[in-house]
């Protein structure tokens, strides 16, 4: 009765090698990242250039990269993705921008906050201040990898009918 138009899409499938190669390059850029925002904390602007440096070696990786519930993977290799490069670099410009104000703004809020700001609240004692904190950078970073991960296959999928 109902006939099934399309094969069903298979999962690509990530080799061991390449799950240890991404895990790898992920611990460097965590403790990179770490070393980086602890080495630049005192300096004039340096939490904003460890965000820089950090949220862009991350978001190369999730944009380029299978990871856990994005398993497409994107070469720099094809010609169709080189040529979505400059868009992708145009939208991290404008999300890092994006970032990097909501952090400015929130650091210059901080002496103007009131204490419940900072006072603990829950089980694990985070502030209000804390969650904010990391939770914008957050969703500004899955916004720019989900929007730049449906470019590309967008692309490579339209590129892929035009061949049919």
């Amino acid at each position: 009765m109902f006939e099934q138009l399309e094969e069903p899409k298979k999962a690509p499938q990530v080799s061991r090698a390449m799950t240890f190669g991404i895990a790898a390059a992920y611990l460097v850029g965590a403790f990179g990242g770490i070393f980086l925002f602890i080495f630049l904390e005192e300096r004039p602007f340096g939490i904003q250039i460890a965000t820089a440096v950090t949220y862009t070696y991350f978001a190369v990786w999730y944009v380029f990269f299978p990871t856990r519930g994005m398993l497409e993977k994107y070469s720099l290799r094809d010609e169709r993705i080189q040529r979505k490069i400059p868009l992708l670099l145009a939208i991290h410009c404008a999300f890092l921008i994006s970032l990097l104000l909501a952090q400015i703004e929130w650091l210059g809020m901080k002496p103007y906050l009131s204490s419940y700001w900072f006072t603990e609240h829950g089980k694990k004692g985070d502030t209000l201040y804390e969650l904010v904190m990391v939770g914008t950078p957050v969703l500004i970073f899955f916004a720019q990898v989900l929007t730049s991960r449906g470019i590309l296959s967008r692309r490579l999928a339209k590129n892929r009918d035009v061949a049919a």
